[in-house]
């Protein structure tokens, strides 16, 4: 969109008008441009001011294409320009750090595609508006009410996506128990009874330990409080339980049905996950949730997450973006922009909407029977592989599923990118190598974790 000027519609003089922070250089050199009339004997017409918006990226992904451009055809106030520092720097790392480095001197854009970048930190440092500005009770019932709590920073909003994925542990109830919800001892104890260690919980892969702690971060860090707390038993038992794991073992219907895999780490980041777990547990299994000592353990993850720079001097048209594309109409705007390529679908949107009425239209559109036009045949919502097969329209019952464990979640996974994530990883390895024992391998993330937190309250 950087070639875009200005444009006359229907005899409108349309003058798109910088914003952004004012800086004039490669991130965000949006600059005024005035549209004279093109026809001065005709009368006298009024003027429409767009005012530009800009959108950081590196790497762009198709779906802020397709948005930015839906968005833009719409020719009201705003108009959405975006700057991928990755065009102009073919290094990945170093347009990364340049992105990082014109946030943080307040050179950056409006809108800030998230990618990598942790929303917390970069919330805490000042760099991220708080979007609860916007979030009015009558906005806030656009979206699913408990899905929105839990992206939240605190009391703050840092960033939003427009999908998400829902994330727990889930396996027979002849072994795990029919409620939802269980501490770490408990779950350790289940796999004690069946003399099982953790290569018996199927999905983690080798880091079994740094997962267990990270979706159960609440019971180490109070974020309120500004405390951490990892000298305990619960963080040693962790760390025994993970210890001699020796890595990933595939999960099939066989493994779960021998008890090789007591509970399977899984989730739902497609409508037809719900299927998938339907075939994997042949229609008996549970949501158990990961290990916590409040709630269900049922967590959310969001990806491709927007953000508001606390610099911009627009923050009402970056809201005013980011509102459209929550509710993915981007998909169907862009299709009538472009009839001769082919339409991107629900089908092509990793995770379930936040969006309440769009979050009803995908599970509804998830029991529509697709049709080749050609041969008359059903066509798979999911292409299966590697022994798993098609999966097609979900039942009415598939769909009610989904609800009922999207209302479970309660909390939400702490991003493996995040520094407290990456201080935690650095040394339990310590522990795994037998270089530190439990109790020093605690001291030591407790240390830095909370040098950390004060850093944060500062």
């Amino acid at each position: 969109m950087k070639k875009r000027i200005g444009v006359i519609i229907l005899g409108l003089v349309i003058v798109l008008v910088a914003c952004g922070n004012g800086q004039i250089d490669g991130a965000s050199g949006e600059q005024s441009v005035g549209i004279g009339s093109s026809n001065a004997g005709d009368k006298e017409q009024d003027n429409q001011v767009q005012t530009i918006l800009t959108l950081g990226t590196y790497d762009t992904p198709w779906e802020l294409t397709y948005a930015v451009e839906a968005y833009n055809a719409q020719n009201g106030k705003y108009v959405v320009e975006i700057v991928d520092y990755l065009q102009d720097n073919q290094d990945f790392e170093a347009a990364q750090n340049r992105f990082n480095m014109d946030l943080a001197t307040g050179k950056g854009t409006d809108i800030i595609w998230m990618c990598d970048m942790v929303a917390d930190d970069l919330g805490y440092a000042g760099v991220l508006a708080d979007m609860n500005t916007y979030l009015t009770s009558e906005n806030k019932e656009k979206y699913l009410t408990n899905i929105l709590e839990c992206a939240q920073t605190g009391d703050k909003l840092y960033e939003i996506a427009a999908t998400f994925t829902v994330g727990f542990i889930a396996g027979p109830p002849s072994k795990l128990g029919g409620e939802t919800g269980w501490t770490i001892d408990e779950m350790l104890e289940m796999f004690r009874t069946y003399n099982k260690d953790a290569n018996a919980l199927g999905g983690v892969g080798i880091n079994t330990a740094q997962t267990l702690v990270l979706h159960a971060i609440e019971d180490f860090v109070d974020w309120d409080a500004g405390r951490a707390d990892f000298c305990n038993q619960e963080f040693y038992d962790i760390l025994e339980f993970g210890k001699d794991e020796s890595g990933w073992v595939k999960v099939t219907q066989d493994s779960v049905a021998s008890g090789t895999h007591l509970a399977v780490m899984s989730g739902i980041s497609e409508v037809t996950d719900i299927q998938y777990m339907n075939w994997l547990f042949d229609d008996d299994w549970v949501v158990k949730g990961w290990p916590c000592d409040q709630g269900t353990g049922v967590k959310v993850s969001f990806f491709n997450s927007l953000a508001i720079s606390s610099y911009s001097q627009c923050p009402d048209g970056a809201w005013d973006f980011i509102e459209y594309y929550m509710t993915l109409d981007w998909l169907e705007d862009y299709a009538i922009l472009h009839p001769d390529i082919p339409a991107k679908t629900y089908q092509s949107i990793h995770g379930l909407p936040l969006n309440r009425q769009t979050f009803e239209e995908v599970l509804d559109w998830s029991m529509v029977e697709l049709i080749n036009d050609e041969t008359g045949e059903p066509i798979p919502h999911y292409f299966g592989e590697e022994g798993v097969p098609n999966f097609y329209a979900n039942s009415a019952e598939d769909v009610e599923k989904i609800r009922e464990i999207v209302e479970l979640v309660d909390g939400r996974s702490l991003s493996n990118l995040s520094s407290i994530n990456l201080i935690i990883g650095e040394e339990i390895s310590g522990y795994n190598s037998g270089a530190l024992t439990a109790e020093q391998t605690a001291e030591k993330i407790q240390s830095r974790v909370q040098l950390y937190l004060d850093e944060q309250r500062r």
